[in-house]
């Protein structure tokens, strides 16, 4: 989970630690010797004697060939560099890359421009990874306010993201009032009352079998438990239930299929030797009108003290717009996300919790009834930053 915000903040901080590109510099070449043609040799003619002079053609000089002429070669020599700049020159050319990635933040500042431009594919990582656009804003708020106008150390820049970013997924999953379970039920037996919990959400997300994880950690804190198999809809339900409650030695309460389930529900609560009820609802995959009415009478009846969403954590944005729904339409105090063993985006988990302002009570790491981890966003953030 959550590694997709590692490698956007690493390749974020690494993009920054670049030095800003320079214009290339223009290379002026040494001048070529100049090429001079030498004029062309005139062979000696001996003089002859007027009276031996006949009437024949004049010679005529044969033409001279190209490699014949000989250039003389001329040189320009470069005047010998102060001591000061050949220092300098060595100096830059032993500078290693790391020293290089150093001077953008130990030699300038970062300029708004600069940040600009690297944060748009950062928050382009992040909108592809479900993140929602205000947790968005509120890291590039805070990343602004510590690096834009500053001059960093190198080896802070890593650090410094790390700390907004944790300091931004706590305060996203800390704002909603966390709700500790055990402790709600230890009030409830106090005053001699049963704790009514019930679960709402998609079919197919793992709704039963994590109301059956949940009675698991109730029963290893010594309180019974029982379940209403208000889900008289779908085929197999109440069997999938019994099957739960077999292995967990938890009794069922169930009516035919078809049946009102706001009177399962009813008949759950009303149920002697118990101190906690359970209660399965169904959750089509094609949520409907009737589907939210059907849940609005259950709630009424049945007076939940808690009613908790239970959504797969790999769903993306159908997680968010599935529990925004189901808020609206029902109300939730709290949820619970499946599959997070194999979210390997966890953007939605931050959506989520931000869309509904609800707290997460437990993440499903697993299939066994073991594999409910209580949620802990200091864990969770640590994670991230491992």
């Amino acid at each position: 989970m959550f590694d997709f915000l590692k490698k956007a903040f690493k390749s974020f901080s690494d993009k920054l630690s670049k030095p800003a590109e320079k214009p290339a510099e223009e290379k002026i070449e040494a001048a070529k010797p100049l090429e001079i043609p030498a004029p062309p040799k005139i062979p000696h003619v001996e003089p002859v004697p007027s009276e031996e002079i006949e009437e024949k053609p004049r010679d005529i000089p044969k033409k001279v060939r190209a490699e014949e002429i000989t250039t003389p070669q001329v040189h320009i020599t470069e005047r010998p560099k102060p001591k000061e700049l050949q220092k300098l020159e060595h100096k830059e050319k032993e500078r290693g890359f790391m020293q290089k990635l150093a001077a953008v933040v130990t030699e300038a500042r970062i300029t708004e421009d600069q940040f600009s431009k690297l944060f748009t594919d950062l928050e382009l990582e992040l909108i592809q990874n479900n993140v929602a656009f205000p947790i968005i804003q509120q890291i590039r708020s805070n990343l602004e306010k510590e690096l834009v106008g500053k001059s960093v150390n190198r080896q802070q820049i890593s650090e410094i993201i790390k700390k907004i970013l944790k300091e931004t997924i706590l305060y996203t999953l800390e704002t909603p009032t966390p709700i500790d379970l055990i402790k709600l039920a230890e009030e409830k037996k106090s005053a001699k009352e049963p704790l009514v919990l019930m679960f709402i959400g998609v079919n197919g997300h793992g709704k039963t079998t994590t109301l059956a994880k949940l009675a698991k950690v109730f029963q290893q804190h010594k309180y019974k438990c029982i379940f209403a198999a208000s889900d008289t809809f779908r085929a197999a339900s109440i069997e999938q239930l019994e099957e739960h409650a077999k292995r967990l030695d938890i009794r069922v309460v169930k009516h035919a299929y078809g049946s009102d389930p706001a009177a399962v529900a009813f008949d759950a609560v009303k149920a002697k030797d118990k101190d906690i009820a359970l209660i399965d609802t169904a959750g089509r995959q094609s949520i409907d009108a009737n589907l939210m009415q059907e849940l609005q009478k259950i709630k009424r009846v049945a007076k939940p003290d808690l009613t908790i969403f239970i959504g797969e954590a790999i769903a993306g944005s159908d997680l968010v717009s599935q529990a925004q729904l189901f808020n609206e339409k029902i109300g939730f105090d709290a949820l619970i996300l499946t599959k997070a063993d194999v979210d390997d985006k966890g953007g939605a988990l931050l959506s989520v919790v931000h869309a509904t302002g609800k707290p997460i009570l437990y993440l499903g790491i697993g299939q066994k009834y073991e594999d409910l981890e209580k949620f802990d966003a200091e864990k969770i953030a640590n994670r991230i930053l491992a």
